[in-house]
This record gives C-alpha cells, sequence and structure tokens, in this order.
C-alpha cells in the first residue's frame, strides 16, 4: 500500500532496533540525553568510516567548525556544503558522516560539513549565520584546501534544507557570488503545518510527528515570529536562485513543504527537479548502508552535482 513502509524498509528498522538503537526524543527526555542517544543512533547508520583520500577539520570565524571530506581526484574540485538535520536542535559534525563521504567519493568533489549553534541554546538566525561564514569561507578561501570557489553547491535535509534555502535567498539578496547549485532534501520550510501531509501522516506512526516539529519550531524560533519569511523560506521571495533538486519522503508529515516549494519555484521560473520515493519516511537518507531508496537518493544527487558543476 502507499501508505505504509515498504518491507525493506520495516527490515532495516527491526536490524537497528534488535541492535538497541533508537533515536532520542526531547519531548519525553533531557535535551542532552536525547541529543546523545541520537548520536549513537546516527553512529550506528553510519557504520564504518567510508575510505576517502582524506578528512581534515579547519575553524574558521567565530569558532566555526567544519569538516573537509576530501576524494582521490586531482584539484582545484567543486565543493559541496552539506547541512544536516535535527529540527535544528539535534545533530553535530558527525552527523551523516556517511552520506558525505559517499557524496564525495561518488561525485569526486569536496563536500564540507559543520557544526552548526543548535536549538533552543541558540535561536534563529544564529544557525543560518553560520552557514553563510561556512559558504563565504568556502568561496573565498577555500582554495587553500583544494576547493574552487567558482564553483560551489549546497544541500541540506530537513532543518538542514531550510538553512541551505536561507542561505541562497541571503546571498542573492546581498548581490553575492554564491552556490550555482541547491538541494533541498525534504526541507523544514515553514511553521505552518495545516497542510494535508501533516494531517495524513503527523501521527508519528511514520516517526515523525507534527507534535514533534511544532517543538522544534518552538525552540529554534525563540521570538521570532512564526511568518517570518527570514526563518519559514517557503513564504520567501523565491526569483533568482540558482537550480535546485528536490528529494522528499512520501511517508512525511513534511511532504507538502516539498510540494509547495516546487510550485513555488516554478512560479519564480527557478529551474528545479524533484523526485519523492515511495514507502520511506522522514530522515530515509542517513540509510545508505541499509536501504537502496537511500542509495538512489544518493544516486540522484550525485548526478546533479556532475551536472551543474562539472
Amino acid at each position: 500500500m502507499l501508505d505504509q513502509l515498504a518491507p525493506n524498509v520495516l527490515a532495516a528498522q527491526a536490524e537497528v532496533r534488535d541492535a538497541g538503537f533508537v533515536q532520542g526524543d526531547a519531548m519525553t527526555q533531557p535535551i542532552a540525553e536525547a541529543r546523545a542517544q541520537t548520536r549513537r543512533f546516527q553512529t550506528f547508520l553510519s557504520g564504518e568510516p567510508v575510505p576517502l583520500a582524506g578528512v581534515e577539520e579547519v575553524v574558521i570565524a567565530d569558532g566555526l567548525r567544519l569538516r573537509i571530506y576530501r576524494p582521490d581526484a586531482p584539484g582545484p574540485l567543486p565543493a559541496l556544503l552539506h547541512i544536516h538535520g535535527g529540527g535544528f536542535a539535534f545533530g553535530d559534525i558527525d552527523s551523516l558522516d556517511r552520506w558525505k563521504r559517499e557524496i564525495a567519493r561518488d561525485a569526486a568533489m569536496i563536500v564540507v560539513g559543520l557544526e552548526y549553534a543548535l536549538a533552543p541554546e541558540n535561536p534563529y538566525p544564529a544557525a543560518v549565520n553560520q552557514v553563510l561564514a561556512a559558504l563565504r569561507w568556502m568561496r573565498d578561501e577555500g582554495a587553500a584546501h583544494g576547493m574552487d570557489g567558482g564553483r560551489l553547491a549546497v544541500s541540506g535535509d530537513s532543518a538542514g534544507g531550510n538553512l541551505a534555502l536561507n542561505a541562497l535567498i541571503r546571498l542573492r539578496d546581498a548581490g553575492e557570488a554564491g552556490p550555482s547549485f541547491g538541494a533541498i532534501i525534504y526541507g523544514m520550510l515553514s511553521a505552518e503545518h495545516d497542510a494535508a501531509s501533516h494531517a495524513a501522516l503527523g501521527t508519528g506512526r511514520f516517526g515523525l510527528s507534527t507534535a514533534r516539529l511544532d517543538w522544534f519550531w518552538t525552540q529554534y524560533l525563540g521570538t521570532t515570529p512564526r511568518d517570518d519569511t527570514g526563518a519559514a523560506p517557503l513564504r520567501a521571495d523565491l526569483r533568482g536562485l540558482p537550480p535546485l533538486l528536490l528529494l522528499a519522503a512520501a511517508l512525511d508529515p513534511l511532504l507538502d513543504d516539498t510540494l509547495k516549494l516546487d510550485a513555488r519555484l516554478d512560479e519564480a521560473g527557478v529551474p528545479r527537479e524533484m523526485q519523492i520515493f515511495e514507502g520511506v519516511p522522514h530522515g530515509f537518507i542517513a540509510w545508505t548502508r541499509l536501504l537502496p531508496q537511500a542509495q538512489a537518493a544518493r544516486a540522484a544527487l550525485v548526478e546533479a552535482l556532475r551536472r551543474h558543476l562539472g
């Protein structure tokens, strides 16, 4: 059935549970405990590190920590900044380590991850400003680390998709050179939860719930209104953005955020492609070690990166 998890997804979830790993939940646990539990869960999903030519860390302005994943390819290379999800409140530089390593390997390009400031300790716009700092550093200083600052891309999943889209909008508004391609993966783009996908999929039966999303937005926004276009980019002016790839999960209360973004990009004349993966829940790209659907999403991003960045 179209509203059921695929059999291989159920099997993979059972394997993870049997190994003793579950995601943390800050609605029922102290946030530090929930973050630690989620970190262990994500580490299990990543498994053994995918070999690369090199991995290094740098600290740039204001102590922002970046990790650079370098493939075995001659440079200077195009570079992708990937911004992890976690509802703005979870995740760190190790989040999606396997995904970033696999993209670097398969696309033969540098991938950069960052450890941005989490809510509620650091509400909006702290994380957005750090993403902008990372992109500007890659553009202006990345050559010392083998990057071609003229061939940049940005991607993000869930809350990271929000930050990626936000960064593209802000660089456009500032008239600055920025990424020439972006990927928004089941983006958390609006604090409004009256969409059909929330009504049908928001109970939490597939993991992510509308109640949890509401909690995340409350932590992230602080005193910022929920309809603020800077925090909720689905409401922003989208004209003049670079080409985008939209990836979504069919069993995700955030599905309508992607569908609405697709429609708004069409109205704005922004080139884009969209793929919706059936039978999978929110967060599925972290499962490339276990799920062919996640591997297909990775392949779609790699193909688009090669096409747009060369």
